[in-house]
């Protein structure tokens, strides 16, 4: 679902990306890690299609995205579920509406884009919470909010820019069985993070983990071993998400 091959990305003057290759397939979960400033941002923001490389090519379901006409771009991200580093948010409506918010984007009914986003704030137990104005929340609240917006509806891709920043003990398992599920359910699931740590527990629960340092990616791409197998009703899931991102 997603290939980065051999990608480079400078900022001002300061590369960030050096001839990355990597793959995430159809129910995969692959957590990128590395220190600070490694560029890990950068390298989820050209998954999702946010920015272009500098050089080399970035696939979405077979599409080179550098390829595609910049009215087309948007097509493309429907299909992909983006918790950036600073999700931004609707502060004076509920938590409810702030999640059914993509859900209408990519064409859901009210009644569907409703279910959609409870199923994902009783995911993350924030069900109760539902009502509230997302200006009262906490952060680590207002952080599960932007999670459960990414999770609604089962999309295709998802990829999450530090999705457990700020939590406690109890949120971050919530957020490991979540992606867990997310990826159990189909999705190209792809994580950044700097905390080692919740990169152990996602390796816990069968992601690839992979290592950012000075702009190279070690571990990029997956041995046969690793591409997970899928039953023959997963294989009719995955080619319909296929067949919905083109």
């Amino acid at each position: 679902m997603i290939r980065l091959d051999s990608v480079s990305f400078a900022r001002d003057g300061r590369a960030l990306l050096d001839q990355v290759t990597l793959a995430v397939n159809t129910a995969e979960l692959v957590v990128v890690h590395g220190a600070r400033a490694a560029g890990k941002s950068a390298l989820l923001a050209l998954c999702a299609t946010r920015l272009l490389p500098d050089a080399g090519a970035v696939w979405i379901s077979e599409r080179n995205v550098g390829d595609l006409q910049r009215a087309s771009l948007p097509l493309v991200r429907r299909n992909i579920a983006y918790l950036p580093p600073a999700p931004p948010l609707c502060e004076d409506d509920s938590v409810l509406e702030n999640v059914m918010l993509p859900l209408g984007v990519r064409g859901w009914q009210v009644d569907a884009s409703e279910t959609g986003a409870l199923r994902a704030l009783f995911t993350l137990g924030l069900d109760d919470r539902r009502a509230a104005s997302v200006g009262a929340l906490s952060a680590g609240e207002r952080q599960l909010v932007a999670l459960a917006r990414a999770l609604a509806g089962a999309p295709p891709v998802l990829v999450l820019d530090e999705p457990a920043a700020g939590l406690g003990p109890a949120d971050r398992e919530r957020v490991v069985a979540a992606l867990a599920s997310a990826r159990g359910d189909g999705s190209a699931v792809l994580v950044a993070t700097s905390d080692e740590a919740f990169a152990g527990e996602l390796a816990g629960r069968g992601a690839r983990k992979v290592k950012l340092e000075d702009g190279r990616l070690h571990g990029g791409l997956p041995g046969i071993s690793l591409v997970p197998r899928l039953d023959a009703d997963e294989l009719t899931w995955a080619e319909a998400r296929r067949q919905e991102v083109s």
